[in-house]
């Protein structure tokens, strides 16, 4: 059956097809030998201005003005385009059937014998041309709210952003007449406090002085009390009675307390001045506490990059060495002859920061490394080109791991560090974590991964990684 409609199909097309333009007729006209042509193509075979010529099927002269139009060749070549694009429009793929419904719940389109399948039984099927005239306007409306939508967006996102940028400027201000406030204020009690403490010193040499001269008045009188006493016990009794008063006096002058040279008054007022000083420091650590160092991370220690005699425990968040190799497999990370492991997590960009508690005794190093690092040579901590660290050698001495090394002279032994990388600014820098004091800033450059590394060369050392 679909051979036979095929078949039709062909015919009519044929029978509806101009000669000129080989195309289906468009507003056909019929000549007086009896041929029909599109009324355009006709119109350009006549000339302009129109001429007598010849039939382009037949070669029978034809004269401007003999030929008639065909009304009803027109409709038939109207039903056979539409035919043609209904025939050429998309098919079922397992049916070849046009596919000229449509199910509203699938939102598919479906040929008859899908309709009737049990995929669709009892769902809503409507014609194609029918769906997409509702459905055009569906969407017309999703356009409009769409489109306000996006106008409301912008409204929001404009006044967001304008009432950040006001918040930000009066920030800028705030921020500059905090800081200049609070720069005049701590200058106003640092002098203060310099000047009590100056009068304070002043005080003690006096009170010092005085109470030297006091000691030693007091030791003069002991002398000659002692001399008196030892004179006395030789003489006869009455001789000794005689004046025993006056010496049992000078005794009791002599055992008397001598005034303390640091008054109450004077002790209270430095221990104010100390207390007052831990609260600057403890201002400086929360200042510093609070400014963005970046995103702390997590590290932990990778296993596939330690040296055979360090052992990592609690997580992989502690380092300690021994005397005796792992038999563990060897791999191209894993670092051969210097006794150091990298953290496993990697960074080619951005703030970053991590704290580290350190032994007192031994010898360790914590800072960060390139991935290019060697893993199976030794490393030249006393010029590396490829680690930038703090390093306690043996002898207790503290030095940094970089190109152009130096000796640290720190007033204090370190236990809890911080170590801060910046990659796009090429800084690794390192604070007392126990006050936030700076030890050390280093410059680099980086141009790939950048590591955690630590770096632990005796037994009694351990390094152990904060949470």
């Amino acid at each position: 059956m679909a051979e036979e409609v095929l078949a039709l199909r062909e015919q009519l097309l044929a029978g509806v097809t101009c000669p000129v333009c080989l195309d289906v007729f468009e507003q056909p006209v019929l000549t007086a030998c009896g041929h029909s042509f599109c009324g355009q193509c006709l119109a350009a075979v006549l000339g302009d201005p129109p001429r007598p010529a010849a039939c382009p099927q037949c070669r029978a002269p034809l004269e401007p003005g003999s030929q008639r139009p065909i009304r009803s060749l027109g409709n038939v070549a109207g039903l056979a385009r539409s035919l043609e694009e209904v025939a050429a429009g998309p098919r079922c793929p397992q049916h070849g059937k046009a596919l000229a419904l449509f199910c509203d719940p699938c939102a598919a389109l479906l040929c008859a014998p899908c309709r009737d399948g049990p995929e669709h039984r009892g769902h809503r099927v409507r014609p194609a041309e029918e769906a997409a005239r509702e459905l055009q306007k569906k969407l017309q409306r999703e356009r409009r709210f769409l489109k306000e939508q996006k106008k409301k967006l912008k409204r929001i996102g404009d006044r967001k952003s304008k009432d950040l940028q006001v918040t930000v400027r009066s920030e800028l201000q705030r921020v500059a007449e905090s800081f200049e406030e609070l720069q005049w204020c701590l200058e106003e009690q640092k002098e203060t406090l310099l000047a009590q403490l100056v009068q304070m010193s002043h005080e003690l040499d006096s009170k010092s002085e005085e109470y030297r001269h006091r000691v030693l008045e007091r030791q003069s009188l002991l002398d000659t009390v002692i001399a008196q006493i030892q004179e006395k016990r030789e003489q006869p009794a009455v001789e000794f009675l005689k004046d025993v008063g006056t010496i049992l006096s000078s005794c009791e002058a002599a055992k008397a307390p001598i005034s303390d040279p640091v008054s109450p008054e004077l002790q209270r007022s430095i221990q104010n001045s100390q207390q007052l000083m831990d609260m600057v420091d403890q201002f400086r650590v929360n200042l510093r506490s609070e400014i963005d160092w970046g995103r702390r991370e997590q590290v932990t220690l990778d296993p596939d990059t330690a040296h055979p005699r360090l052992i990592l425990l609690k997580k992989r968040k502690m380092l300690q060495f021994r005397n005796e190799e792992q038999n563990i497999p060897d791999n191209p990370k894993r670092f051969k002859f210097s006794r150091c492991v990298l953290g496993s997590q990697g960074f080619t960009s951005g703030r970053h920061y991590w704290e580290v508690e350190v032994g007192e005794k031994g010898s360790w190093a914590v800072g960060v490394a390139l991935e290019s690092v060697p893993r199976k040579t030794w490393i030249n901590l006393r010029s590396s080109e490829k680690l930038w660290g703090l390093r306690m050698m043996f002898d207790g001495q503290y030095r940094t791991v970089c190109m152009t090394p130096e000796v640290l002279e720190l007033r204090e032994k370190l236990q809890r560090i911080r170590v801060h990388l910046e990659y796009e600014a090429g800084l690794v820098t390192f604070y007392n974590a126990e006050h936030m004091t700076l030890i050390q800033q280093l410059e680099a450059t980086f141009t790939e991964k950048v590591f955690p590394y630590f770096l632990v060369s005796s037994e009694d050392t351990q390094i152990r990684v904060c949470d």
